[in-house]
């Protein structure tokens, strides 16, 4: 079913700060060993939540490197304290997809244990869509405002958007919070407005809005069409958390690759994933382009002239033809 796309211009951004999430996520681990009951509870709130979902040894692994780097790299928190204080330093040229993460998102996903969790979860063996966000928010630092990834993500067609909390996350310190039910509309991102294209006011029931008191370990699946949000931090810890996507490891649709050539309507790509190969995909007006800039959209008559042999790209294609271009980021 399609639905009308926003255009209002006129209309008022939906902050996030205005909303107060009133419902308490659902348990789903006891449907893990139904996965058709957990598919019917995913299509009808827009959600999986599960408790203590994850290895406790790769959750602490993960915890530890990323206060290494918040430690050395950013200068937000002290070397070795394992709670994230926060001491005072201000979060400067924060990149949530640095290199300096590389690998900490991968090492957490291919854990066996994990995978078996994530294979439950997915109905089939899972595979790292390669495309990951690395958070460490300060108190009072940045706040994720209201969207829907399968917006900014077109394609990944059966992809799980995944958010881990590798810290305790209690209503002081933030999480995500999900609009429960608001996901059969389609898309509320306002195309009136420039790119980002935020959400309006009044799109979305304020009474659905839900969170939770996170534990590190805990895992909330959210579906691509959900609006959903971070909720500020005003604690006196950093906010430890990552967001990653799992696809099927049988059929992989979205996969890194390097340019091997371009035309004007196709590019050939050879992709890091064995089962893929080297390719050659249509590309036309409808392809979701953001080479240079993940959060701006190119302009395809200019396609061949940004898009070089060589470049890095996150590549997901449907049959023959490219869905989305997008650069890559550091899983």
């Amino acid at each position: 079913m399609s639905f009308p796309p926003v255009n209002l211009p006129d209309a008022r951004d939906l902050d996030v700060r205005d909303i107060t999430p009133t419902k308490e996520f659902e348990d789903c681990t006891s449907l893990l060993d139904d996965h058709d009951a957990l598919n019917a509870f995913y299509d009808e709130n827009g959600y999986l939540f599960f408790r203590n979902a994850l290895s406790p040894r790769s959750v602490v692994q993960a915890r530890d490197e990323m206060l290494a780097i918040a430690a050395d790299h950013y200068g937000i928190t002290e070397k070795g304290d394992t709670l994230g204080r926060w001491n005072g330093n201000p979060l400067k040229d924060f990149c949530e997809d640095g290199e300096e993460f590389s690998g900490i998102s991968r090492r957490l996903i291919e854990d066996p244990s994990n995978q078996d969790f994530l294979a439950k979860v997915l109905g089939e063996p899972a595979a790292m869509v390669p495309l990951v966000q690395y958070r460490l928010y300060p108190p009072n630092g940045p706040v994720t405002p209201v969207h829907q990834d399968g917006f900014y993500s077109p394609g990944i067609e059966g992809y799980r958007p995944v958010w881990t909390a590798l810290v305790d996350c209690p209503r002081e310190v933030g999480g995500l919070m999900v609009a429960v039910r608001q996901h059969k509309r389609g898309f509320y991102h306002n195309l009136g407005k420039p790119t980002p294209f935020f959400i309006p006011e009044g799109m979305i029931d304020p009474d659905s809005w839900a969170t939770t008191d996170y534990r590190a370990g805990d895992v909330l699946v959210v579906h691509p069409y959900s609006p959903h949000a971070g909720t500020p931090n005003t604690s006196d810890r950093l906010r430890v958390s990552l967001d990653t996507r799992v696809q099927s490891a049988r059929a992989p649709k979205a996969f890194a690759a390097r340019v091997v050539s371009v035309t004007p309507n196709s590019l050939t790509v050879e992709a890091d994933t064995a089962n893929v190969g080297t390719v050659t995909l249509k590309v036309d007006e409808q392809t979701f382009i953001r080479v240079r800039n993940p959060g701006i959209r190119e302009d395809f008559s200019r396609f061949v002239e940004y898009t070089l042999p060589g470049m890095r790209l996150l590549v997901v294609r449907e049959g023959d033809r490219a869905e989305m271009l997008r650069c890559p980021t550091a899983p």
